[in-house]
């Protein structure tokens, strides 16, 4: 809807001002006949075909006509008046409106006095929907016109305005957005020579607005917003509403209020609405998109429950159900996920891919018959239900025999130990794997005698480390089977990491004794490095007394806990 005032001015005294005040249309914002969005910017819906909305609204705007130097202030302190508006849908898709304002008193703070009653211009506009409810946003295109008929007492003619603009707005389950390009082109008035102020023009503007208001039955509010630029040196502006929507059967009963900011002269410091409307269809409404809620009757060919039938045909429109019983949800009393009508087996759990009824498990070893490649022969699932076989007799299965056709022990997979010297000690307990020799010298050369003895936990030592007592100084006489420990990392580098552990008796403080065993366990572990083998192969630990091989009781088994194991970690 738009105010369309023209301001009939005249000089009280024309020997003070020696001018003519000419006469413009001053408005900016129009009332929108259809309100979809707010009451000032749509939200990019057009009306339906046949669906149409009619209004009146009393309005009041004050200290209108503003100089920029204030030299006018206020000509229009006061401006009452009425708008009648309406809008008609043509179509799903057009959209036709016109508002028609007329004023019944206007007051003057200033020399400058002005008529008092008159209709303004009337504004004609059509409007055309781009994305309709059914799209995630909406989108219109709409232009107006502005027909100079209006009197002049309240300032009509001054020629044809035009009035293009485009609305962008969604609308949710409980409130609505909308956005407005616009411009504005109209004649050029310069009011400079009666108020002295250099950018006292009314002419052609850009504008843009948003709103946000609340949507649904009841009470409603919202609150819209519009900037104007000038394109003929005036100043920009900014103007505010906030809005009251009451709706009672097909009546609404509505309200507004609020301010101007600068763009002088067009911009009054406050605007006031206050009108009734009617209606033939609900003033707002959720769009028809599957995202967001919405009325059954209203969208009749969306999917409410995504089944594949349409709200319209659908029986079941909030559960899912087949086509064939009309949207509606089958039954299936053995909970197979095979619905009776289609169940072989109605009573029986059973297999979509046997029309409901259960596989045969002819050889009962727990694959069904489609599954088993032996469904005669029990055998297990990893074997793909035939029974497992040993060609070589290993007792290592033939699907899991790494050497299917060689004997060999379980732990390296159905496999012999490989055995590179030939002297029938297998490389991985071999202290000399490339040298021939007996089992009773760990596969060395007998005239090399063996202290030291690889097994699958741990390097068992046939002699001990010795240190200084209360050091942790290696003694000499220890040399030699350190070296041999030495020899035995650098053949078998698959002993990845050797925890060195210290070991005390319970003699003395036990918390000397742990410092005790961890720094002994370092100097095995730096006398192994010094002798070539890698620093992060060797892991020292001191556990001082907390782990005795032997009773504290005897010197001897004193004795014996005074150790250093060695214990492989990963191998």
């Amino acid at each position: 809807m738009r105010t369309s005032f023209l301001v009939a001015l005249a000089l009280t005294s024309s020997a003070a001002f020696g001018q003519t005040v000419p006469t413009a249309d001053l408005e900016q914002v129009w009332l929108d006949p259809a309100a979809r969005g707010s009451l000032w910017v749509g939200n990019g819906q057009t009306l339906g075909a046949l669906e149409f909305r009619t209004a009146a609204s009393l309005t009041y705007s004050f200290s209108q006509f503003r100089s920029v130097n204030d030299r006018a202030a206020g000509a229009l302190s006061d401006r009452f008046g009425i708008q009648v508006m309406g809008a008609l849908g043509v179509t799903d898709w057009l959209e036709f409106g016109a508002n028609i304002p007329v004023f019944i008193a206007q007051a003057s703070s200033s020399p400058i006095k002005v008529a008092s009653a008159g209709m303004g211009n009337p504004m004609m506009y059509g409007k055309v929907s781009i994305l309709d409810a059914n799209r995630p946003v909406q989108l219109s295109f709409g232009l107006g016109v502005g027909v100079p008929v209006g009197t002049a007492a309240a300032q009509g003619n001054g020629g044809t305005e035009v009035l293009p603009r485009i609305n962008l707005g969604k609308v949710y389950s409980h409130y609505q957005l909308g956005v407005e390009l616009s411009a504005l082109i109209r004649p050029v008035v310069d009011y400079s020579p009666v108020t002295f102020g250099s950018g006292d023009k009314v002419g052609s503007q850009l504008a843009v607005g948003g709103m946000i208001g609340s949507i649904g039955p009841g009470l409603r509010t919202e609150l819209s917003v519009r900037a104007f630029a000038s394109l003929v040196g005036g100043r920009a502006g900014l103007e505010a509403q906030v809005a009251a929507r009451y709706p009672i059967g097909g009546l609404e009963l509505f309200t507004s209020i609020g301010p101007g900011f600068f763009g002088e002269p067009n911009t009054p410091y406050l605007r006031v609405y206050a009108g009734l409307a009617f209606a033939n269809m609900p003033m707002t409404k959720a769009p028809c998109v599957e995202a967001e809620p919405y009325e059954l009757a209203d969208c009749p060919d969306l999917d409410l429950d995504q089944d594949g039938v349409t709200n319209f045909l659908d029986g079941c429109s909030s559960v899912k159900g087949p086509a064939e019983n009309r949207g509606c949800p089958d039954t299936d009393k053995d909970g197979d996920t095979v619905v009776d009508r289609l169940d072989g087996c109605i009573d029986v759990v059973g297999a979509a891919g046997n029309k409901g009824c259960p596989w045969p498990d002819t050889d009962k070893d727990g694959l069904i018959d489609p599954n088993d490649s032996c469904p005669s022969d029990m055998g297990p699932k990893e074997n793909k239900g035939c029974p497992d076989t040993d060609k070589d007799g290993d007792t290592v299965v033939d699907r899991l025999d790494g050497c299917a056709d060689q004997a060999g022990p379980a732990l390296n997979a159905g496999c012999p130990w490989p055995d590179g010297d030939g002297d029938s000690v297998a490389d991985y307990e071999d202290n000399c794997p490339k040298d021939v020799g007996p089992r009773e010298n760990q596969g060395c050369p007998a005239a090399k005698k063996q202290l030291v003895i690889i097994t699958r936990e741990k390097l068992i030592i046939k002699d001990k480390v010795f240190f200084d007592t209360g050091k942790a100084t290696i003694q000499k006489k220890s040399n030699a089977l350190l070296d041999q420990i030495t020899a035995v990392l650098l053949q078998h580098a698959e002993i990845a990491v050797l925890q060195v552990e210290g070991h005390t008796d319970n003699v003395g403080d036990p918390e000397k004794n742990k410092a005790l065993s961890q720094e002994r366990a370092a100097a095995v572990k730096s006398y192994l490095v010094k002798a070539g083998i890698d620093d992060k192969r060797l892991m020292p630990v001191g556990y001082g007394q907390e782990k005795p091989a032997d009773t504290n009781d005897t010197p001897a088994g004193r004795d014996n806990n005074r150790r250093v194991e060695f214990v492989i970690l990963t191998k």
